[in-house]
């Protein structure tokens, strides 16, 4: 039998918030996220990938025998995607290979590459991700051990550090940005659209600023019910927000819809039907956006997106430069066993071949004895059986963890040269 010397690398592609602005990400973002995953592992030299993407984020998460060569072709992939906007993606794109990788997904886990440093969501993000590319059956053993381990982390940061702690999440920073914008909401008339997690911050930050009750619109007609009757706000049917938003003085959406909710020209037709004299807010922090931005040239509307959040999340930042130095301490202890356990699980497959072909070759010499030694009853084949299972076990143990260990040491040419030994030996047989 032939054995493969492949050693797999962790691969990060990445678009965020620190490179590139939301009109920019979208034109690269997926819609169909698992016809994406579909592409990805069909990519030559791919053997597991996971999309991370939200509304301030595309990450490519993948396992990968030669880096350079597959880190090319994924950028390439997302270049292509961008149109006329070639150029400025190819600038935008981060990359990193295994440690970095690593230390990048643990970050983004613990909170300390949200635009909003602490926020939770990221975590169920993550998750969710995650949960997406196992159905879509891209992932194996080394994105599966990597994230399940992040995902401990992210916690364990969250709760040592208390970095989470008061953070505001997008949903309270788009809040943030109203009040910033209009000094207060106390007399305001305000509707939010949408009511998944995203709506459902934004909503609860509103409850505790504003002394009217706000207005929730969403798809789903029972879910806004549900939210409003908890913070004694007013549920309105999605196809009847129209009635509620031409006269408001703030709009937060927050849907998931993959179109525009809010056109110029449906923002232009409520606009001459206005009686509020004040202009109308709409802060979008949708992903994809949920308004069109040419919104922004309507008279009496005033148009905001993620992108307008950055000054809310440099003051949060500012506000937890403690318990961002204690992060940073926490992950760059458990990134170094981390990385040791990923390097362990990147000769996986040699390992693997190398015992399943021994173990045919036990039991076929087994059999050979056991025909050959005449009549024995069940015990005493179980006897032979356990003892010679428990030789080569025994046998094999220092194998394996010298294997490990090289892989660990990034020691390529031992890993070589047992695989060239046991090639040998499995010829023999």
């Amino acid at each position: 039998m032939k054995f493969s010397a492949k050693v797999d690398h962790i691969l990060n592609i990445r678009i965020t918030h620190k490179t590139a602005r939301v009109m920019l990400m979208e034109s690269v973002a997926f819609k169909e996220k698992n016809q994406a995953l579909a592409d990805l592992k069909a990519i030559e030299g791919i053997e597991e990938c996971l999309l991370l993407q939200t509304c301030n984020r595309i990450e490519i998460y993948l396992t990968a025998e030669e880096p350079k060569k597959t880190l090319t072709t994924v950028k390439e992939y997302l270049i292509n995607r961008a149109g006329e906007h070639t150029k400025e993606i190819s600038k935008a794109i981060e990359t990193a290979t295994d440690k970095d990788a690593l230390n990048h997904l643990l970050c983004v886990t613990s909170g300390m590459e949200s635009m909003v440093i602490g926020e939770d969501q990221i975590l169920n993000q993550v998750w969710n991700a995650y949960l997406e590319a196992d159905n879509a059956k891209t992932l194996g053993p080394i994105l599966k051990h990597l994230f399940n381990r992040a995902m401990t982390i992210g916690r364990h940061v969250r709760n040592e550090t208390g970095i989470n702690k008061g953070a505001v999440s997008i949903g309270s920073a788009a809040v943030e940005l109203a009040v910033t914008l209009l000094k207060n909401l106390e007399d305001k008339k305000i509707l939010v659209m949408g009511a998944g997690e995203i709506g459902t911050l934004v909503s609860k930050a509103l409850a505790r600023r504003c002394l009217s009750p706000i207005f929730i619109a969403n798809r789903t007609y029972d879910r806004a019910v549900k939210l409003a009757l908890d913070l004694k706000g007013e549920a309105v049917h999605f196809d009847r927000f129209n009635d509620v938003m031409v006269d408001a003085d703030v709009i937060i959406c927050s849907t998931s819809a993959p179109h525009y909710l809010l056109t110029k020209e449906i923002i232009s037709h409520l606009m001459v039907q206005r009686k509020n004299p004040s202009p109308m807010l709409i802060i979008d922090i949708s992903n994809p956006r949920n308004v069109e931005k040419t919104v922004n040239e309507v008279p009496g509307a005033k148009l905001y997106n993620i992108d307008d959040l950055q000054g809310i999340a440099d003051k949060n930042k500012a506000q937890r430069e403690k318990a961002i130095a204690h992060a940073q301490t926490l992950l760059n202890n458990e990134l170094s066993t981390l990385e040791d356990d990923m390097k362990g699980l990147s000769v996986r497959l040699i390992i693997s071949e190398i015992l399943s072909e021994t173990e045919e070759i036990r039991k076929r010499e087994l059999l050979t004895a056991l025909n050959k030694m005449g009549h024995l009853d069940e015990h005493q084949k179980q006897v032979l059986n356990d003892l010679t299972s428990i030789l080569l076990k025994q046998t094999f143990i220092p194998i394996i963890e010298n294997l490990r260990l090289a892989a660990k040491n990034d020691d390529t040419e031992a890993i070589k040269m047992a695989v060239k030994l046991f090639e040998k030996t499995g010829k023999t047989q």
